[in-house]
């Protein structure tokens, strides 16, 4: 009986000096290991997400420069100048000064957005409308907004001809005029883009959840 009693008593050192070394290896071994190992797969996954956002900016930059090639071919390698963003402030001194002797001059801006293939290019639509006795003179102020160092981009033109006996023309000032020494009044609606280019415009971030 005490034999067999030692050798349980063996088994059991045996079993808890190999439970021991487990339990070392584990605290001493592998629990570093595991950890050092999960500090790499973290950093691991900063540098692949760093190289995408710089693989995304290589792309980006690719196009951006394909877009300038383009726009120095267009303009034969010397294209116009795009104002710096915010230009607005400017674009209606210059149209107060090109339709300001018309008559019922009216301007209003619609809600700026970034060029689709651009970001940093900012386009802004402009609705004009105002009045002439005469054709030419109509022609003169189209041109001369078209002629623009602006450059905007024309898009729609519509021209009215109200006839010598409209009851409701007025001069530059909104005061009547006797409408039997008019020759008629040419009235012009026009829509147009004017480009202005922000430096600081940011790309929207993406959900990467999704």
């Amino acid at each position: 009986m005490n034999l067999k009693r030692e050798v349980m008593s063996l088994k059991e050192l045996i079993l808890l000096g190999i439970l021991i070394i487990l339990a070392a290896y584990y605290f001493v071994v592998h629990g570093p290991i595991e950890k050092q190992t999960a500090e790499y797969e973290s950093k691991l996954a900063e540098i692949d997400l760093e190289l995408q956002i710089a693989q995304q900016k290589a792309v980006e930059k690719i196009k951006m420069q394909e877009s300038i090639d383009a726009i120095f071919a267009r303009y034969d390698g010397n294209p116009p100048m795009i104002p710096a963003y915010n230009n607005i402030n400017f674009i209606m001194g210059e149209l107060n000064g090109i339709l300001g002797n018309t008559y019922d001059y009216n301007l209003s801006f619609g809600a700026e957005t970034a060029d689709e293939n651009n970001i940093k290019i900012i386009r802004r639509p402009i609705a004009i409308s105002f009045s002439t006795q005469k054709y030419s003179d109509a022609v003169a102020k189209i041109k001369t907004i078209n002629e623009s160092e602006n450059k905007y981009l024309i898009q729609n033109v519509s021209v009215f001809d109200s006839g010598a006996n409209s009851s409701v023309l007025t001069n530059p000032f909104g005061d009547p005029v006797n409408s039997t020494k008019n020759s008629g009044r040419y009235n012009i609606v026009m829509t147009m883009t004017s480009f202005e280019y922000k430096a600081d415009a940011q790309a929207p971030q993406e959900d990467i959840s999704q």
